[in-house]
């Protein structure tokens, strides 16, 4: 059996297996069927160039080849000895030296012969050896690349069940997850959202949070066609329900009285068995009227409602040494959540980290949960400044996926007052549609600074497990 078709059993078993023990998953989630072959196809591709790379038989290969185009001489015995020594099988090096004697008396054509016969024995003898390493290793790299597999797919099961727990959609996360998931992304991912599942307040505000924007509708008129079924009258001729005309026929049920008079005399009947024959009677001439559906297009207005869609997000998280612990744990939870959301929702979504300088990230369609997860494992553990995440936030509301955005600072809000010029741009952005909210968690914060920055703001103190929602912003002018 040849190396590639080896390979194939072997990726048929591969398959079997998981197919088996992970059902559910492939059945959910029909995304993982077109990665799962993808990684198969270049593990076959890279075992396959790994197995001709370290063939420990090369060299017996090329001994071999020469040796059928030489001749049979003790030099081809003791490569073949050795061929044998490596692989733990005899030799038969005294049958093959008697030979070799009995070799030099006999005709050319009978060396020939014998040099046949010893190589056709040295071939089989390799074949079965290749074949059984060529066993040996993919058994092994089998075993390797399936429990790799199956680790990778443990941990997606169980990033599946930690987000269908919040009613988060896993299956968006599934195309870029499966082989870049570590353990340590699940357990800081269950840590987070432990948070949220064990504190009821946590997750409310979560998902309060998620629905920031609420969704506008708007009016329009268009024309529409439309088929409707209109009863039309239609001329039926095969009905006799009214006289319209007279017609040249021998139809004697409808010939008219004075052509039947012409059958009283002699004379004129041969007139009208001439005009039978020749079908030129004068008879009444009759028809019907039926209605039938027909289909007619029309052109009508009318009024449709249209669902604008939810605005992108722009998450601005807190990371500061004043955040240390409970509240960045929670400040993180949050963004992991609403991240998810985001993504869910089909909105565009930009994770700004701060402190007194920042790091951003943004998910895409080609993100995967592993990433995110990395990214918000970051912390500054310094001073607070929120005027750059601020301006960056800003500078991001200028391009066209992140118009009229909503904003979400989470924060302790220990930190200096904002410039007049990060006011003055606040007020420009929300003026084209932008929306600027707060997030406090902790009961240490600077009411009469914050109420003119944010149109809506939240207080979350996560001690007492209570939500405070101060007024919008355009109530406070």
């Amino acid at each position: 059996m040849s190396l590639n078709s080896k390979l194939s059993e072997q990726i048929r078993w591969i398959k079997a297996s998981l197919k088996t023990d992970y059902a559910d998953l492939f059945k959910r989630y029909g995304s993982l069927n077109e990665q799962i072959q993808q990684r198969l196809v270049d593990w076959q591709h890279k075992i396959r160039l790994n197995l001709l790379q370290k063939n420990p038989f090369i060299v017996h290969e090329n001994n071999l080849a020469k040796s059928k185009t030489g001749t049979f001489d003790q030099t081809l015995i003791n490569d073949y000895q050795n061929f044998c020594q490596q692989i733990g099988r005899p030799s038969e090096k005294d049958f093959w030296q008697a030979e070799l004697k009995k070799n030099e008396k006999v005709k050319k054509d009978q060396k020939s012969l014998l040099l046949k016969l010893f190589t056709d024995k040295w071939q089989q003898q390799l074949d079965h050896a290749k074949a059984q390493w060529y066993l040996e290793q993919l058994n092994q790299l089998r075993q390797e690349f399936l429990t790799g597999v199956k680790q990778d797919l443990d941990l997606i099961r169980q990033l599946a069940q930690q987000l269908e727990q919040f009613g988060l959609e896993a299956g968006l996360w599934l195309d870029n997850s499966i082989g870049n998931l570590s353990d340590q992304n699940i357990e800081e991912m269950k840590r987070w959202l432990n948070y949220l599942s064990q504190d009821k307040t946590a997750k409310q505000i979560a998902e309060l949070l998620g629905k920031m924007r609420q969704i506008e509708q708007s009016e329009k008129i268009e024309q529409v066609k439309q088929t409707v079924y209109m009863n039309n009258p239609k001329v039926d001729i095969n009905s006799r329900e009214e006289i319209i005309g007279l017609r040249l026929s021998k139809d004697l049920e409808h010939v008219l009285p004075s052509e039947l008079a012409l059958m009283a005399d002699e004379d004129t009947s041969v007139l009208f068995d001439l005009k039978f024959l020749e079908s030129k009677l004068m008879c009444f001439e009759l028809q019907g009227i039926i209605y039938e559906d027909a289909p007619v297009e029309i052109t009508v207005e009318q009024t449709t409602k249209d669902d604008e869609t939810l605005g992108p997000m722009i998450l601005c998280i807190d990371t500061s040494g004043s955040m240390q612990g409970l509240p960045e744990n929670i400040a993180k939870a949050m963004a992991l959540f609403l991240g998810i959301k985001a993504k869910s929702q089909n909105r565009s979504c930009f994770i700004i980290n701060f402190s007194t300088k920042i790091e951003s990230f943004e998910i895409t369609d080609t993100t995967g949960i592993s990433k995110l997860i990395e990214f918000l494992q970051k912390s500054f553990h310094g001073g607070t400044d929120a005027a750059p995440a601020l301006n960056y936030a800003l500078e991001m509301m200028g391009q066209d996926n992140y118009k009229k955005a909503d904003l979400l600072m989470i924060s302790d809000f220990i930190m200096s007052s904002l410039s007049e010029d990060v006011l003055d741009a606040i007020a420009l952005q929300r003026k084209e549609g932008n929306q600027f909210n707060s997030l406090v968690i902790g009961n240490t914060f600077m009411y009469e600074r914050l109420k003119t920055h944010f149109d809506h703001e939240w207080i979350f103190n996560p001690h007492e497990q209570k939500i405070h929602e101060l007024t919008y912003f355009t109530q406070n002018l």
